[in-house]
């Protein structure tokens, strides 16, 4: 799937990619400090990320129906890192979801949550580095 002729889950990718990070730091911050300003950037990055997922999920989804009919070799890849990166947006929904109760009476977040965020930020990484090596050894989403 393009607009004006470039890739849209490569445009959308980055935002779950830098935002999921940026809660996880925020997260960590609050943590240590107790602030509260902090918990709440936390908080809307955590969001960001998963509503910038759910939309590179679905723009990938259309993707992978396009290149199933021509890179058949690549297609486990693709699954197992549209997977990978599909569990990784469930789990912060959840979280989302979790913070959302609390909303507008944010706190930081306790250890374990952090350790989680943690767990599946690492996730993600192993998910957009089998997504990069699609585009780069793939040439998938790109021309050729």
């Amino acid at each position: 799937m393009k607009v004006f002729g470039h890739p849209l889950h490569i445009m959308l990718i980055h935002f779950p990619s830098a935002l999921l990070p940026m809660d996880f730091v925020c997260s960590i911050l609050g943590f240590y400090t107790g602030n509260i300003s902090v918990a709440s950037a936390s908080f809307y990055a955590m969001l960001g990320g998963v509503a910038m997922g759910a939309l590179a999920i679905i723009a990938g989804v259309a993707d992978l129906i396009t290149v199933v009919k021509h890179e058949t070799t690549a297609v486990n890849k693709i699954l197992i890192h549209g997977g990978i990166n599909t569990v990784v947006i469930i789990a912060y929904s959840v979280l989302a979801y979790i913070a959302y109760k609390r909303y507008p009476q944010l706190t930081a977040d306790s250890l374990s949550t952090i350790i989680l965020k943690g767990c599946i930020i690492t996730f993600m990484i192993v998910g957009n580095f089998i997504g990069g090596s699609l585009i780069l050894k793939h040439k998938i989403g790109i021309e050729k």
